[in-house]
């Protein structure tokens, strides 16, 4: 739309051949009341009968709470505080002041109108039936106006504002309303903008529109309008909130910023109409809008969303959209053939494109499919496509495809239903196929195919090596043009190896229990406080040969684990265990029985993330005999678990599943033994150890639908070893007994089934297993407490144990 067609009678004020300040000079100065000398102030208080002026230059006129009529001012200054007002016309340079004011303007005219001149408007209301307020130019003095608008109201029917080319409207927390039918909210005629701190700019049909200022002398200016919304809503109750309604110079597009959660409402659902041979470049940044943009056949528009700014709203025959630094995109784009569509730093398109030539997905950006689509020329720069909804199953043809990036995709490997990649011409760089893992089995367990590469060097493949699918995993090959997804049956599921380690993690759980009470016998023989009297009379309950003992000792432990099926993981140990033992009034009186319980808990980290926790609370009965004369000993040791075990899966495509459920174990070991004195102190002390343990097995699920069943986790460990040790009586008469120890154990059990979805896997925990641990005690003269410590390290064909180590109390009764 042309200034001419939007100005009405107020024409001639604009597009005369003589400057406006020289048809003012014209007018008769009977036209005013009052006519001030140049250079003359004049003050008009409350209570004076209102009166028209005429303001010549340098002339002041100063309005304290009084009214008045019509005012022109040609060069002169103006202040009204508290005034009332017919409108104002200002040019030559006038300097207008309002505070508190009402200006009122009549047919039609703007009650402010700016002809090269400068206004400070607050807390002031401006109406009019045609515009509150217009900011023009000389056509002989291309200088343009300025105005500054604060907490104020401007009210018009055409329009709240009209500003034309080398204008400037500010506008701060203040409300303009076009009211009319086809009102606007603000007129840009190649002027320019500001609207911040909370304004309102309304108009009953566009909140803005962009028009043409005919009048341009090009060799002076340019056209290119600027409209910058900070902060603040532009509106349009029955049509778009922007109309850019003229044809822009080549190269001269308007330029409309909208920035700091301001917003943009559309009556028709459009937040941005750009017509046939009109241009704009719109910006938005960290704002949330939510309308279309509709550009004409003809017409080009450049979006950019920036700095977390998101728009909801579908985009028609722009030219082009760049989405920066996590903003958001969601709808569909529609370009106009050549669009060029760049995503970049973490943003988001969520929708579908057409007409779009190329694309570019960099650092993070995500692009979310809706429906089939199509693009001549992908670049991928570490980004990533998502195939439409899960189960959705999409397509998207490329003629060429290059850089690096992610494709994220489904697939049904029972029906072979899935999203497709089709590259119809060329495919370069390394790229990722993220398919969604799935607790479903395969049918029939043939390949499905992902993808077809017509040409190109590009490397594809699996996220994480693998598609989970069910209890196997699926591997990527490639044949020909074709990539499929092909079941490997080697390599379990990520489901299904967490499931065999928690299965085979309990019996370690149960023997590094149990190690600790071994440790606990040993300190009694050692120490001297096994019982040596012949009877139950003869028991000395005030030396260290006492009948009862009382310990508590704390433990900890970590092993590397590597799996049946090279599903290795770390497992992380602690645990306290608290007994009372009481030497037995018969048989010799070297007979000792005992009670003990206690607590663990067990960490497993898996690959990928994934972990399991098995909180072990057990408690148990141990009986030993120990022959004084000749060194010979026996421990036997029962005991019954209750385990709490969690599994948390990460799986092939980085989602997680998890499952609980609880279950028991029985367990028990016999070790025979001699200790042998030697000189000096020094003693050795052979041994063998048989333990066997039993968990219960158990059927359980994950939330994702997978489904475990695991039978009776079997054991039987053969040990045997060496200790040697001294024991050092101290001048203070305290003792000190340091040791060593090497063993080697082999776990016999070399089949326990676990199933996963009705497929089975022997979980095979045999191993042999070189022990090196160091152990000290530490006895206080005439005491009956001692002191105990031990480390250790040891080195399988299937578990390592990093470091373990104890620390323990024991007290005589």
């Amino acid at each position: 739309m042309t200034f001419e067609k939007r100005l009405r009678p107020t024409v001639l004020k604009f597009t005369g051949m003589l400057s406006y300040a020289a048809m003012l000079m014209a007018l008769s100065a009977s036209a005013f009341s009052r006519n001030l000398n140049p250079g003359e102030v004049e003050t008009v208080s409350a209570g004076t009968i209102p009166e028209a002026w005429f303001i010549p230059a340098t002339a002041t006129l100063n309005i304290d709470g009084a009214g008045a009529l019509n005012i022109v001012a040609s060069g002169g200054a103006l202040n009204a505080v508290s005034a009332i007002t017919s409108q104002i016309d200002a040019s030559a340079n006038t300097r207008v002041t309002l505070d508190g004011s009402t200006v009122t303007g009549s047919n039609f005219d703007s009650a402010l109108s700016l002809t090269d001149s400068t206004a400070t408007v607050t807390g002031s209301t401006l109406t009019s039936d045609g515009r509150a307020m217009s900011l023009a130019r000389d056509l002989q003095i291309p200088v343009g106006s300025t105005a500054t608008v604060t907490g104020s109201t401007l009210l018009g029917g055409a329009s709240g504002a009209a500003v034309t080319s080398l204008s400037t409207l500010n506008l701060v927390g203040t409300h303009a309303e076009g009211t009319d039918a086809d009102g606007i909210g603000l007129e840009l005629y190649g002027g320019n903008a500001n609207v911040s701190a909370g304004s309102r700019v309304i108009g009953e049909l566009n909140g803005v529109m962009f028009g043409q200022d005919t009048l341009l002398n090009p060799a002076d200016v340019t056209a290119q309008s600027v409209l910058k919304v900070d902060g603040s809503t532009v509106q349009g109750r029955t049509g778009a909130a922007i109309n850019v309604d003229f044809a822009t110079p080549a190269g001269q597009p308007v330029l409309i910023e909208i920035s700091n959660r301001s917003s943009l409402i559309g009556g028709n659902g459009n937040i941005l109409e750009v017509i046939d041979g009109a241009a704009a470049r719109f910006q938005v940044d960290n704002s949330t809008l939510a309308g279309n943009i509709d550009v004409a056949d003809g017409g080009s528009a450049e979006v950019f969303l920036r700095n977390n700014a998101s728009l909801d709203g579908n985009l028609l025959n722009v030219a082009s959209v760049s989405l920066e630094t996590q903003s958001t995109l969601t709808g569909n784009i529609q370009g106009s053939g050549n669009s060029v569509v760049t995503l970049d730093n973490n943003s988001l398109l969520h929708g579908a494109v057409t007409g779009v030539s190329a694309m570019s997905i960099s650092r993070g950006a995500e692009w979310h499919m809706i429906g089939n689509n199509s693009l001549a020329n992908l670049a991928m720069q570490g980004g990533s496509v998502r195939f439409g909804a899960p189960l959705e199953y999409t397509r998207l043809d490329i003629a060429n495809l290059s850089g690096n990036g992610r494709f994220l995709m489904d697939a049904d490997v029972a029906t072979g239903a899935t999203d497709f990649l089709n590259v119809t011409q060329s495919a370069t760089g390394q790229h990722e196929l993220v398919v969604a893992a799935t607790a479903s089995e395969a049918v029939n367990g043939t390949q499905v195919r992902v993808a077809n590469i017509a040409a190109g060097d590009a490397q594809f493949s699996l996220r994480n090596g693998q598609v989970d699918v069910g209890a196997l995993a699926y591997k990527l090959v490639r044949e020909g043009e074709g990539l499929f997804l092909r079941p490997d049956a080697t390599t379990p599921s990520t489901g299904s190896q967490t499931a065999m380690a928690i299965a085979g993690t309990a019996p370690t759980v149960i023997y590094s229990e149990m190690t600790t009470l071994n440790t606990r016998l040993g300190d009694r023989r050692m120490a001297g406080t096994q019982p040596r009297a012949q009877s139950a009379g003869a028991l000395n309950s005030n030396a260290q040969d006492s009948s009862s003992g009382l310990w508590v000792r704390t433990y900890g432990n970590q092993y590397n684990v590597k799996g049946a099926y090279g599903n290795g993981f770390n497992q992380n140990q602690t645990g306290v265990s608290v007994g009372l033992d009481r030497a037995l009034p018969f048989w010799d009186g070297q007979w000792l029985i005992g009670v003990f319980g206690g607590y663990s808990s067990t960490r497993l980290d898996l690959a990928r993330g994934s972990s399991g926790k098995i909180d072990s609370g057990y408690a148990g009965l141990y009986l030993t005999w120990f022959d004084q004369a000749t060194g010979y000993y026996v421990d036997t040791v029962g005991k019954i678990n209750r385990f709490k075990n969690d599994v948390k899966v990460t799986l092939s495509d980085d989602t997680r599943t998890k499952g609980n459920f609880d279950n028991l174990g029985l367990s028990g070991s016999v070790e025979v033994g001699k200790h042998i004195p030697l000189n000096r102190g020094y003693f050795i002390e052979p041994s063998a150890q048989l333990g066997v343990a039993a968990v219960e097995g158990k059927r359980y699920h994950l939330d994702n639908g997978l489904q475990v069943d695991s039978d009776e986790t079997r054991s039987v460990l053969g040990k045997v070893g060496m200790t040697v040790g001294r024991e050092l009586t101290l001048d203070n008469g305290s003792k000190l007994q340091p040791r060593l120890r090497a063993a080697v154990s082999h776990e016999f059990v070399n089949n326990n089934r676990v199933s996963v979805n009705d497929t089975d896997f022997n979980n095979d925990l045999s191993s042999t297993s070189l022990e090196f641990t160091g152990g000290l005690n530490w006895i206080p003269a005439n005491s009956k407490w001692q002191v105990y410590a031990e480390v250790g390290t040891s080195s399988g064909s299937k578990v390592d144990q990093e470091l373990g180590g104890s620390v323990g109390l024991s007290i005589s009764l």
